[in-house]
């Protein structure tokens, strides 16, 4: 379900589109709702885009990886008031996905290091 909805919001930017978007954890990404990161779209977004740039090879494993636990990391309450007022189950479930994302990440690049 989660992939089906990303997939339908992709869009290729030309280069003006992409200068006047906000910008998240180095890498831009479509900001929904509100200035920041405040919405479960934009934390699947980034953590989709930050994939995608690792798989693409524009960016290193350890730079992803950061990357990613820092948008974990600013799913919690306690350090992005922004979403205070989205459902723990929800952010829990962004969680689960950024750790496998990472997951991934960290065994592709394990698999080609042999």
């Amino acid at each position: 379900m989660v992939h089906e909805y990303i997939k339908g919001k992709i869009k290729e930017f030309t280069k003006e589109e992409k200068e006047k978007r906000y910008k998240y954890l180095g890498k831009e990404v479509i900001d929904v709702g509100d200035p920041g990161l405040d919405s479960i779209p934009e934390f699947y977004g980034i953590a989709n885009a930050i994939w995608r740039d690792w798989k693409k090879g524009e960016i290193n494993t350890k730079t992803a990886i950061g990357r990613l636990a820092l948008l974990k990391l600013l799913t919690y309450k306690s350090k992005n008031r922004k979403i205070k007022d989205i459902p723990e189950e929800e952010l829990e479930e962004v969680r689960k996905f950024i750790d496998y994302v990472i997951q991934v990440i960290e065994n592709e690049s394990k698999r080609s290091q042999r």
